[in-house]
């Protein structure tokens, strides 16, 4: 008969055996699942993409991800516009070129931004997403600085850079000054900003002439006409200023004002002017 010690030696290597079998059973387990989950985050993707399955896999990715954001709301419910005053709404919204309803994310905000600022009265313009469902657009307009006469004389509305705009009534713009030259839009700002530093001599200007894509004539609301130098058309404008200050030049019958030379002005009288110059009428009883 076995004594009480060796009978409990003896259970104590059955139970020793049966929990070893069981740790490495669990222990095997873990293993395999790891190897099988790194298996699937490598090995997987990497033979998708040696097979050229890859490109597939990724477009399903996609379009699931584009398809949750819009049942999480995701999608375009507003559209907010500031700066907008002359530009056409129909033809901003087409230019935005997103619907209502449609996933936000997939929206691109630099394809719209180029679009409407191919629209012919803005100047620049900002386009972002405001998660979760607005577009914020901001659009710089051009302004109207005067109508260009063309060489078929037809009358086109251009902004400071000579762009040339569209869809707007002439005769809202009458009071802007009339240009004439085949060059006269690309060179106009700059005579106009000079200009319109002496607004008094400025609220007479109704249009002007570019010469020989060197210079401008300018010709006032009482018919007169300034010819300004191609350099230092500053120094000239001043110069008339201080003869209507001086001499009310803008009041006498004068037809041309030549500014062209810095130390001297010309000046042609109008030919009814001239004529009594020349003609004076005579006195009663003169003989």
């Amino acid at each position: 008969m076995r004594t009480l010690e060796e009978q409990a030696r003896e259970r104590r290597e059955k139970l020793s055996k049966k929990h070893g079998v069981g740790s490495n059973v669990k222990k095997i387990a873990r293993v395999m699942w790891w190897t099988g989950f790194f298996g699937a985050i490598t090995i997987i993707p990497a033979a998708l993409w040696y097979t050229g399955k890859a490109d597939k896999w990724l477009a399903l990715a996609e379009k699931e991800s584009i398809y949750l954001s819009a049942r999480l709301g995701m999608t375009v419910n507003n559209i907010e516009v500031s700066g907008r005053e002359k530009t056409d709404t129909n033809a901003l919204l087409a230019a935005i070129g997103q619907k209502p309803g449609t996933p936000i994310i997939t929206f691109d905000v630099d394809a719209a931004r180029e679009r409407i600022e191919e629209l012919s009265w803005v100047r620049n313009a900002t386009v972002e997403r405001q998660l979760p469902d607005t577009l914020i657009v901001s659009i710089v307009e051009r302004k109207p600085l005067a109508i260009w006469q063309t060489t078929d004389r037809n009358h086109v509305l251009i902004d400071g850079d000579g762009e040339q705009l569209q869809n707007y009534e002439l005769g809202d713009y009458l009071d802007l000054p009339v240009l004439v030259g085949a060059d006269a839009p690309k060179s106009a700002a700059e005579m106009l900003g000079i200009l319109q530093t002496i607004p008094d001599l400025y609220a007479q200007v109704t249009g002007a002439q570019r010469i020989g894509q060197r210079r401008w004539n300018i010709q006032l609301a009482n018919g007169m006409f300034v010819r300004l130098p191609e350099q230092d058309m500053d120094k000239a404008w001043q110069r008339l200023a201080m003869l209507n200050r001086e001499h009310d030049i803008l009041e006498r019958d004068v037809l041309i004002v030549d500014l062209r030379l810095p130390d001297r002005t010309f000046v042609r009288l109008t030919p009814g002017a001239a004529e009594l110059r020349r003609n004076p009428p005579k006195k009663e009883g003169a003989v």
